[in-house]
């Protein structure tokens, strides 16, 4: 099942996200599409917050996710040229990290020595951060392309903790889009 968030902008220069179809979806109701209060987007500034969260109990089917979605079942699309905040926390017991990495095949076992772009990763990218801990990422969308938020401790992305991440040049607000294979 397919679940488009879109932004729509509320008083001020802040929008949050909303399902296309005026209503969260999931798989036989049972779990809910992405949550509206993990993307912010503010169009004066141009700035795409996110809140990227290692580890939600109960809403994967593993361990090793980012807000609840494994293997690239959530897709995060923001306009290229934005600013892009990731407010990152592990919620887990095991450490984790983020970093943005190309979205090429096969999947990489540890954290790469560079990001795809420029300051796309958290502190302790291969070690991880413990639980509780957080981060910032913060850094310009670009180029346009395709990528992925991928957990660089060792195993943790061949396991299935990595996220979609696209840069769009048409695209003028950022979106979830939720693809689940259960």
């Amino acid at each position: 099942m397919v679940a488009r968030w879109f932004v729509l902008p509320l008083a001020g220069a802040l929008a949050i996200a909303v399902p296309a179809e005026g209503r969260a979806q999931g798989s036989s109701g049972a779990k809910a599409g992405p949550d509206s209060t993990w993307l912010k987007w503010n169009p004066t500034t141009k700035t795409v917050t996110f809140k990227l969260v290692a580890g939600i109990p109960g809403r994967a089917k593993s361990p090793f996710n980012f807000n609840g979605y494994t293997d690239g079942e959530l897709t995060l699309t923001v306009p290229a040229g934005s600013t892009v905040v990731m407010n990152f926390v592990n919620d887990d017991g095991t450490p984790h990290s983020a970093q943005v990495i190309p979205d090429a095949r096969p999947i990489p076992n540890m954290a790469l020595d560079e990001p795809a772009i420029p300051r796309a990763y958290s502190k302790a990218a291969g070690e991880g951060i413990a639980q509780f801990g957080t981060d910032v990422l913060r850094f310009k969308a670009t180029p346009a392309g395709n990528y992925l938020v991928f957990c660089g401790v060792p195993g943790h992305g061949l396991s299935g903790m990595w996220i979609r991440f696209k840069i769009s040049a048409d695209l003028q607000a950022p979106t979830m889009t939720e693809a689940r294979t259960n």
